[in-house]
C-alpha cells in the first residue's frame, strides 16, 4: 500500500497546537524557579547538585523553547504584515525598558537609597539597559516585519539565520568600552555579560520556529512528523554533545551553572539546543495523551498568559529582594517559588479578566502558540 505524503500542499493544521502550549506552558514554570534561585542564592551559586538541576531546567527547556515557539507563532498567525509585526516589535522593544526600569532600575536605586553605597546606584544604571528577554523579541518582530516587507520565503529565512551565527562567531571576540556605543553592540551581538539575549546568537530560534511551523501548518500526520522530529533531533542532540565535550565547548554545562556560557553561545549552541528544543516538543506531543486533565488546563492556561506572568513574577521576586537581601538556604527559596506560581497565575488571569471586561479584544485569527 502507497504510504500517504506526509505534507499538504496548502495549510490544513491551524488552531492552537497542545504540544506547544505544554512546553511553554513548562518553560514560564521553569523561569520562575530559576529566577527565584538566582536572585535569593549566594553568587556564585554553590555547585551542587539542586544548583545543576535548577540551572538546567531554566536554560534548555526555557527560554530555547520560548523563543522558537515565538517562531511558530509568527508562522501561524493572520496578523502577519509587515505593519502589524512591525507595530508589535516596536511595542514590545518599548515596552521591555519600561520593564527593566520597574524591574532593574528601581529596585537597585531603593537599595541605593537604603544602604548609600554608589556601586547599586551604578548598578541601576547598568541593569537598564542589560538587554532581557522581552528586547530580543521586540528585535525579533522587527527582523519578521523587515522579512515580511522583503518577501523573505523559507529559503531567505533560513539563509538569514546561517548568516546571523556565522556573524555572531565573527563578531564574539569584538569588544567596545564606550558606553554609548555598547548600549548598541549589546543589543547585536552582546559586548558585555549584561547582555542575556543578544540578537545574533538568539535569532536562530525563532527562525527555526517559523521554520518548523510551516511545516507543521502542512503537516497531514502529527504521528508521523514527530517520529521523524526524535530520529533527527535525539541522535543530534547526543552527536553535538559529545563533540562539544570531546572539544572543549562550554555551553553552560561546563561549570553547571548556564551563565554566559550559554547565553552568548555559538552556531554549535544553536544546533545543540534546537536538537534538545525539538525533541522535547515532539516528547510531549506523545506525552500530552496520558498526563492528567489539570496538568493540561494549568499549562495551556500559564502558556497563554505567558508575557503577564514573566511580568509579574519578577516584580513579586525583585522587590521582596529589596527588603529581604540576605541570601535564602534552599528550602526557602522553593517554598517562596512554590507560593510564587499560583500567585503568578491568580494574578496574571486576574489582571487579563479585567482587561477583557475593559476592552473586550477584537476577533483574530487562530495562533499555534
Amino acid at each position: 500500500m502507497e504510504q500517504q505524503n506526509l505534507f499538504a500542499p496548502g495549510s490544513v493544521n491551524r488552531g492552537r497546537q497542545l504540544e506547544l502550549d505544554l512546553v511553554r506552558g513548562l518553560a514560564i514554570l521553569f523561569m520562575l524557579l530559576v529566577h527565584c534561585h538566582e536572585m535569593f542564592s549566594v553568587y556564585p551559586f554553590e555547585p551542587t547538585w539542586s544548583t545543576y538541576v535548577i540551572r538546567f531546567l531554566g536554560s534548555p527547556p526555557a527560554a530555547p523553547v520560548f523563543m522558537f515557539a515565538l517562531g511558530v507563532g509568527v508562522a501561524y498567525t493572520r496578523k502577519n504584515t509587515a505593519k502589524e509585526l512591525a507595530r508589535r516589535g516596536l511595542q514590545l522593544f518599548i515596552l521591555s525598558y519600561v520593564f527593566t526600569f520597574c524591574r532593574d532600575f528601581v529596585t537597585q536605586f531603593l537599595v541605593y537609597l537604603r544602604t548609600k553605597d554608589p556601586f547599586m546606584l551604578e548598578e541601576a544604571v547598568t541593569y537598564l539597559f542589560g538587554v532581557d528577554i522581552l528586547t530580543f523579541a521586540g528585535l525579533t518582530f522587527l527582523f519578521f516585519a523587515a522579512g515580511a516587507k522583503l518577501r523573505f520565503r523559507s529559503v531567505h529565512y533560513a539563509a538569514a539565520a546561517l548568516i546571523c551565527a556565522a556573524l555572531n562567531l565573527l563578531l564574539a571576540r569584538v569588544t567596545v568600552t564606550a558606553p554609548a556605543l555598547y548600549r548598541f553592540t549589546d543589543l547585536i551581538w552582546g559586548t558585555s555579560e549584561y547582555t542575556w539575549f543578544p540578537f545574533l546568537t538568539w535569532i536562530p530560534f525563532p527562525i527555526s520556529g517559523y521554520l518548523f511551523g510551516q511545516l507543521l501548518l502542512l503537516c497531514l500526520d502529527k504521528n508521523r512528523f514527530y517520529r521523524s522530529c526524535l530520529w533527527v533531533s535525539v541522535p543530534g542532540m547526543l552527536a553535538l554533545g559529545l563533540f562539544s565535550w570531546l572539544q572543549g565547548l562550554d555551553y553552560g554545562w561546563g561549570d553547571g551553572l548556564w551563565e554566559t556560557a550559554y547565553f552568548h553561545h555559538n552556531l554549535v549552541g544553536n544546533l545543540l539546543l534546537l536538537s534538545f528544543v525539538v525533541s522535547w516538543l515532539a516528547a510531549f506531543y506523545f506525552l500530552s495523551p496520558r498526563l492528567p486533565r489539570f496538568v493540561v488546563t494549568t499549562l495551556c492556561r500559564w502558556s497563554r498568559n505567558i508575557t503577564e506572568m514573566y511580568w509579574i513574577h519578577w516584580m513579586i521576586i525583585v522587590y521582596t529582594w529589596v527588603f529581604l537581601r540576605d541570601p535564602w538556604p534552599l528550602p526557602w527559596i522553593l517554598a517562596f517559588f512554590v507560593v510564587l506560581v499560583p500567585a503568578t497565575d491568580y494574578l496574571a488571569s486576574t489582571y487579563l479578566s479585567l482587561k477583557v471586561r475593559l476592552q473586550p479584544p477584537k476577533a483574530a485569527g487562530g495562533s499555534a502558540a
